[in-house]
């Protein structure tokens, strides 16, 4: 039996699978990553690709996308997703939190950081990271940072009491995540889910999963920008729709 199950298995890693589920079916940020990709005309650096849900959409449209991932396993989960649909991503095993040890091959014309990865370092960490990245781009470039829109996280939709969880059938396994609650700290905003997966027999397995966001309003992130070196360059906003929070793109620019 438990041969019979282990074939079945999916053969995507435990956090691709998670990252499918929860942030799959989110595509409010990819009209803007695609037309300031066509503006930047170059290489593209996305921070935080995971398995690649927008890096594999850019490069579909032509552009050259460096993805960078800390995850070994999301970042073999995008390439290998990337030679099925035969396109082209370069793939950077870095951790943000250390910009010191990342490495290009090229300098970005645009680097982008969708679902507010900027917000998974905290204010000692972010300055280190937006000098790294004035280093490694062309002059001229762009930087397009998401951070939460905190105005909206307790808007009627994104605090509803009853929000349908995030659903996905690979394989014959349901996977669920249930948003449950979110704390809003003096430092932090604190998602928890209720991850479920179910296997074909129906055995079920629950977890608790806490995703750690560090507070930063756009004002303060481009204050830390301009100390970095790098220049306000405006803003947009992503409005991410009922039950979920929108997001502000902030933008910079690397100086020439």
């Amino acid at each position: 039996m438990s041969a019979k199950r282990e074939a079945r298995a999916p053969e995507l890693s435990q956090p691709a699978i998670w990252q499918e589920v929860e942030f799959g079916s989110y595509g409010a940020d990819l009209p803007l990553w695609g037309e300031l990709a066509q503006v930047a005309d170059g290489p593209v650096l996305e921070l935080g690709a995971g398995a690649g849900r927008v890096g594999l959409q850019l490069a579909a449209g032509g552009h050259e996308v460096i993805a960078v991932e800390r995850d070994r396993e999301l970042g073999a989960e995008l390439k290998r997703t990337a030679d099925e649909r035969g396109v082209s991503v370069s793939l950077v095993v870095a951790d943000l939190g250390s910009p010191a040890d990342l490495r290009l091959r090229s300098r970005p014309m645009l680097a982008i950081g969708p679902l507010h990865v900027i917000q998974v370092l905290d204010g000692a960490a972010r300055p280190a990271l937006l000098g790294r990245l004035g280093d490694l781009m062309e002059p001229g470039a762009t930087i397009a940072l998401t951070v939460v829109d905190e105005s909206t996280l307790l808007s009627s939709g994104a605090a509803a009491t009853q929000i349908l969880p995030d659903m996905r059938e690979l394989d014959d396994w349901v996977y669920s995540s249930e948003p449950l609650w979110v704390q809003v700290g003096e430092e932090a905003l604190t998602v928890r889910r209720l991850r479920e997966r179910v296997s074909p027999e129906g055995e079920v397995q629950r977890t608790v999963h806490d995703e750690v966001l560090h507070r930063v309003s756009p004002d303060r992130l481009e204050l830390e920008a301009e100390e970095a070196g790098l220049r306000r360059a405006g803003r947009r906003q992503i409005s991410s729709g009922p039950n979920e929070a929108d997001s502000t793109v902030v933008l910079l620019e690397v100086p020439s």
